[in-house]
């Protein structure tokens, strides 16, 4: 890789914007020519859900609350258990183990409340989501994530940016602007 350009006076009238257009231009055509374009990386929380463990962009997770009374809305869909109040704001909370239709244990101890935000600032979204267990926040390298697999039926996957293989255990990346949108058709069985 090469190294940071050292930016030397020219003894020309210029101001530090060109100065440094100038002398970086090379640095950064090199560094985006080179085999680092490949391992791009992004932040992930990585959490557990029923037996399945599943990752948010960092860049969508507001806060990580413990664990609180969500009051129930009256009239609302199975998988939305209702809102609860964060710091004088109201913040509806689906039932994501239900949504992705996972079957297991919801009595869990370290059960938190991870609030995600989602869409543009013209149009966001705030939504809280219930994880059995939150277990850490890490980088991915975009080439460590694998493709959604093929699966024959009428299994959607469209919620999955795709599979990472971390610690032995395979890791859902889950897009979250599609799994909380409106236009969702069912269930994702990953069992």
């Amino acid at each position: 890789m090469p190294s940071v350009p050292v930016i030397q006076p020219t003894g020309h009238n210029m101001n530090a914007t060109q100065i440094l257009n100038s002398e970086t231009s090379d640095f950064f055509a090199n560094s985006m020519a080179s085999d680092d374009i490949q391992n791009i990386s992004k932040t992930y929380v990585t959490f557990d859900i029923a037996s399945q463990s599943l990752a948010a962009d960092v860049a969508v997770v507001r806060e990580i609350l413990d664990m609180q009374s969500v009051a129930e809305l009256p009239n609302a869909r199975s998988d939305i258990l209702g809102m609860i109040d964060v710091r004088g704001e109201g913040i509806a909370v689906i039932d994501l183990q239900e949504r992705l239709g996972l079957r297991g244990d919801i009595s869990s101890q370290t059960r938190k409340i991870i609030v995600l935000e989602i869409g543009d600032d013209h149009n966001k979204k705030t939504v809280g989501i219930i994880a059995d267990r939150v277990r850490n926040v890490l980088e991915i390298a975009d080439d460590r994530i694998e493709k959604t697999p093929s699966v024959p039926g009428n299994w959607d996957p469209v919620a999955m940016d795709g599979v990472a293989r971390l610690d032995g255990r395979l890791v859902y990346v889950l897009c979250f602007a599609r799994l909380l949108g409106e236009e969702r058709s069912g269930p994702f069985d990953f069992d």
